[in-house]
């Protein structure tokens, strides 16, 4: 890494102080995101799109046909429904009936919620593909209805405190701990010893440590036990990132049966989280790192200790 500039000396812009004043990257970018949000607020989604897409941003501002869930390859001349039959098949046998009165939903196409809890890994279902398509829709649109829930709160959030509320709220081990409180490790289907032991491993320590309650720190990958093994060692829990990516992929089918019902999806999802969310707000938690800098503002410096 250099250290000096070898090349001609670049010389500053003029401007006016007075008239004319400059601003950095940042600055203006996160003015168009007050825009974006402003927009959003006053004139809702759709007049917020058009917006977007008039800055010059690749937005949709018209729904797009989705193709449906349920894959019909398996379907042949003499059995024209033989997917359906696959579906009622693996519905019956995962109980995924006794899922929806968890949650409260029933839905009008099935193969969404099978596809839900579907790991890449069970090659068994040809029906529907697995669940990370809708993993990557459900984090998004669940990251959507808990910032604005946050952001609606009756107790008006600072800035800061609204960004670790969100990191706190949105993150794997929360989602993994909701997870396994409401039982979907019960249904989930997948094809892979090694997941189902360390999903078994946290699914007992949710139990023991009662993990169902807001745990709000969003590094916390691995979580220790209290037992002691061989040589009185504590031994670390690995937090399955699949039981998070499940409890996504259900925000996201239902999202896509429900209509593109972001009221739903909340509705649904505000239910599983009350309890945590309450927890949350009435004790907001500090992000470390925030912490530090707010205390030492002009000391506080951040190195790499290791690498990879």
């Amino acid at each position: 890494m250099t250290t000096s500039w070898d090349g001609e000396e670049i010389t500053p812009l003029p401007y006016n102080l007075l008239t004319q004043q400059s601003l950095g990257d940042k600055s203006i970018a996160d003015a168009v995101e007050s825009l974006i949000g402003a927009h959003l607020l006053e004139l809702g989604p759709t007049a917020t799109l058009k917006f977007m897409k008039w800055l010059g941003l690749k937005v949709l501002t018209e729904p797009v046909q989705m193709e449906p869930p349920l894959l019909r390859f398996i379907d042949t001349t003499e059995q024209p429904d033989k997917s359906l039959r696959k579906l009622n098949d693996l519905w019956i046998q995962f109980q995924f009936s006794k899922l929806e009165d968890c949650i409260g939903y029933r839905f009008s196409d099935r193969a969404y919620l099978l596809q839900a809890f579907t790991h890449a890994s069970y090659y068994k279902n040809r029906i529907t593909g697995c669940y990370q398509r809708l993993e990557f829709l459900g984090d998004a649109v669940l990251d959507y209805v808990i910032t604005r829930f946050l952001f609606e709160h009756s107790a008006h959030y600072s800035p800061g405190v609204l960004t670790d509320l969100r990191s706190a709220l949105v993150n794997n081990t929360i989602f993994a701990s909701l997870a396994v409180k409401y039982n979907f490790h019960k249904h989930f289907i997948a094809m892979c010893p090694r997941l189902h032991h360390m999903i078994e491993k946290f699914v007992c320590l949710c139990a023991e440590k009662n993990l169902s309650s807001a745990n709000f720190n969003e590094e916390m990958y691995m979580v220790t036990t209290e037992e002691e093994i061989d040589e009185g060692e504590e031994e670390d829990i690995e937090v399955p990132k699949a039981m998070g990516d499940i409890f996504e992929s259900v925000a996201g089918a239902i999202y896509l049966d429900s209509g593109r019902s972001l009221n739903i999806v909340w509705r649904v999802f505000y239910n599983l989280m009350k309890e945590t969310i309450d927890e949350c707000c009435s004790n907001p938690p500090r992000s470390p790192i925030r912490e530090l800098l707010e205390m030492e503002p002009e000391r506080a410096r951040f190195s790499l200790i290791f690498q990879k």
